[in-house]
C-alpha cells in the first residue's frame, strides 16, 4: 500500500513539473546564432566542427543540462545519442544519408538529420509526431524525468533518515532508510498504513532551530537495541524537512569518555600530590582536592576558573609560594613559569615561610594544556637536613683526630678521609675529578713510602668479603717517620685505615716488634 502511495505522489509532482516546464517552453522562441538560422522551438540543432561540437542553440544546452554532469558537450550529447540510437559516434561525421533522409530513433519518437554548414555539419534533432503548443515538450520532459530518477535514487541510497512532515505533523514523504528504520523499530504492521507513524514523537520541529542538531533516541523493543540520532530540521514552505544521522558511536565515545574522565577524578581525588591543569587560555579547568589542602585556597575561587596569573597572585597572597622582591620580578617569574611548563622543564622547590617546602613541577598537555603538580617535600627535606648535619658533625669529629683516617666502600672507593689523612699523604680527595678508588690511593701511598708489600696486601683484604680481621702493620715514609697503619673491616664490606705517625721511641720499638 505504502508503495502505491508514494508512486502517486511522485507521478503527480512529476505532472506538475513538467506542465510548469512545458508552460514555460511554448513561451520562448529560440535561435542557434550567427551559423544556425531560425529553428522551430523544439529542434535541437549542434554544430559539429572535426567530430566536436563547437556550438549548440538553446533548447540544445537546456536538453543537455540534465543528461550528466561532465562539462565537455560533446560527451553528452553522444550519452544523449546512444539512448536512442545505435553507434552514435557516426553522428559526429558527415554522413551523406543522413543529409538526404535522416534517421529516426528507436522508440520512433525523434528523428536526425545533417547539414553542411561553412565547413562544418550541423546537426538537428526534432520531435517526429504532430504537437501542439499546449503539449509537453518532449526534450525537457525527458531532462525532468532523468533529474527525478537521480533524485529518486539519491534519497532511497541515502544511509541517514530523511522525511517530510506538514504544518500539522503528519509525515507525507519518507525516504527507504526511513521506511526500513520504522520496520525495524516498529513492525511491519506500521509500514504498511499511511501516514506513517512518526519515529521520533519527541521531536518537535517548529520548536528547533533551523540546522541545530537535537540529540534523540528510538527505544528498542528487546529484539533490537536503543537507537541514537542527531535530527536536523529545515522549513520549506510550511514542511519541514528532517534528518536524522546515526550517532550511535558519538553516543558510545561521549560515554567512554565520561567514564574515563570519573576514573580519572577519582583517581586524582586519592592522590597526595596537588594538581591544577589549565587550559590553552590558561584558565584553571580541573584541580583535585589535594589542591584545596596544600594551597588553603577557597573552593568557589578555584571553582571560578581562574586565569594562571591570578591563582599565582592568589598563592603569593596566601604566602604559598617565595615572596618576590619586587612586583617585577613577580611578573618576570610568571612568564618563566609559564614558559617553563608549557616545555616540560618547570622544577623547583618553594620553602615556605612556616617551614613548609613543597616541589612544584610544571608539564606540558595536549591542546596547549598546562598542569602544575604540588608535592610537598618537607618530611624528605627535614630528613635530608638532619642526615647533612649528621654527616657534617661525623666529618668534624673526624677532623679532630690526630691521626690519619680512610674509609673504603666495598667498591673500592674512598668515602670518608679526615684532615690528617690529606696532610700525610699530601692529597684532597674532594679536589678531584671522581671519586678516590683503592688503587689510586695505594699508589699515592707508594709513592710517599719506602718498598713494602703492605699496600698490595690491602688491596687484598679489602676486595674479600668475608672472613677478614683486624690487623696491622708498620711502614717507613720516604720523609723517614714511621706509620702504623691499622686495617680495621668495616659493616657492609667497608674497611678503614688508620695511620698513626710514631715518635722516634715508638717507631724502634714497632720497627723490633716488626722485625
Amino acid at each position: 500500500m505504502l508503495s502505491h502511495l508514494l508512486t502517486v505522489v511522485s507521478f503527480g509532482l512529476g505532472a506538475f513539473l513538467s506542465a510548469y516546464a512545458a508552460l514555460a517552453l511554448t513561451r520562448r522562441r529560440f535561435a542557434l546564432g550567427r551559423e544556425s538560422g531560425c529553428i522551430e522551438d523544439d529542434t535541437l540543432v549542434f554544430l559539429i566542427r572535426d567530430g566536436v561540437v563547437a556550438d549548440a542553440n538553446f533548447p540544445a544546452h537546456r536538453m543537455l543540462d540534465g543528461v550528466t554532469d561532465s562539462d565537455d558537450m560533446t560527451d553528452r550529447l553522444r550519452l544523449f545519442l546512444a539512448r536512442h540510437f545505435e553507434n552514435p559516434d557516426r553522428f559526429l561525421q558527415p554522413d551523406q544519408s543522413l543529409k538526404d533522409t535522416g534517421e529516426v530513433s528507436r522508440d520512433g519518437q525523434i528523428q536526425i538529420l545533417q547539414q553542411a554548414a561553412a565547413g562544418s555539419t550541423r546537426l538537428k534533432i526534432s520531435f517526429v509526431t504532430d504537437r501542439d503548443p499546449g503539449r509537453d515538450d518532449f526534450f525537457s520532459l525527458h531532462a525532468l524525468e532523468n533529474e527525478l530518477e537521480t533524485l529518486r535514487a539519491n534519497t532511497a541510497a541515502a544511509p541517514f533518515l530523511l522525511w517530510r512532515q506538514n504544518a500539522a505533523g503528519e509525515i507525507v514523504w519518507v525516504n527507504q532508510a526511513y521506511l526500513n528504520a520504522v520496520e525495524t523499530y516498529l513492525g511491519n504492521a506500521e509500514n504498511d498504513s499511511w501516514p506513517l507513524a512518526t519515529l521520533f514523537p519527541t521531536l518537535r520541529p517548529t520548536s528547533l532551530a533551523p540546522n541545530e542538531p537535537h540529540r534523540i533516541a528510538i527505544h528498542g523493543n528487546g529484539a533490537v537495541e536503543d537507537a541514537w540520532f542527531d535530527c536536523h530540521t529545515a522549513l520549506i514552505g510550511t514542511d519541514v524537512l528532517c534528518t536524522a544521522i546515526p550517532a550511535d558511536e558519538a553516543v558510545k565515545a561521549d560515554s567512554r569518555r565520561r567514564e574515563f574522565t570519573q576514573t580519572l577524578t577519582k583517581t586524582f581525588a586519592e592522590l597526595a600530590i596537588g594538581l591544577a591543569i589549565f587550559d590553552r587560555s590558561r584558565r584553571l579547568v580541573l584541580f583535585n582536592p589535594a589542591l584545596l589542602d596544600l594551597t588553603v585556597l577557597p573552593t568557589d575561587f578555584l571553582t571560578s576558573r581562574p586565569s594562571l596569573v591570578g591563582f599565582l597572585d592568589h598563592l603569593r597572597e596566601n604566602r604559598v609560594m617565595p615572596e618576590p622582591r619586587d612586583y617585577r620580578t613577580w611578573r618576570t617569574s610568571i612568564a618563566e613559569l609559564e614558559a617553563a611548563a608549557v616545555d616540560g622543564t618547570y622544577s623547583e622547590t618553594w620553602s615556605l615561610p612556616d617551614g613548609q617546602t613543597y616541589h612544584v613541577t610544571g608539564r606540558p598537555h595536549p591542546d596547549g594544556a598546562v598542569a602544575l603538580l604540588f608535592e610537598v617535600i618537607s618530611a624528605e627535606m627535614s630528613l635530608t637536613r638532619r642526615f647533612r648535619a649528621e654527616i657534617e658533625q661525623s666529618q668534624a669529629a673526624i677532623d679532630a683526630f690526630d691521626d690519619a683516617v680512610a674509609v673504603f666502600s666495598q667498591a673500592g672507593e674512598l668515602t670518608l678521609s679526615n684532615h690528617a689523612y690529606c696532610k700525610l699523604w699530601n692529597t684532597d680527595p674532594e679536589n678531584g675529578l671522581g671519586a678516590v678508588n683503592l688503587t689510586e690511593a695505594t699508589r699515592q701511598w707508594h709513592a710517599l713510602s719506602t718498598p713494602t708489600p703492605v699496600w698490595g696486601d690491602f688491596r687484598d683484604f679489602a676486595q674479600l668479603s668475608q672472613d677478614r680481621e683486624e690487623w696491622s702493620a708498620t711502614v717507613s715514609l720516604l720523609n723517614g717517620q714511621s706509620v702504623l697503619c691499622r686495617f680495621l673491616p668495616q659493616k657492609a664490606g667497608a674497611t678503614m685505615v688508620i695511620f698513626h705517625v710514631q715518635s722516634g721511641s715508638s717507631a724502634r720499638a714497632s720497627l723490633r716488634e716488626a722485625g
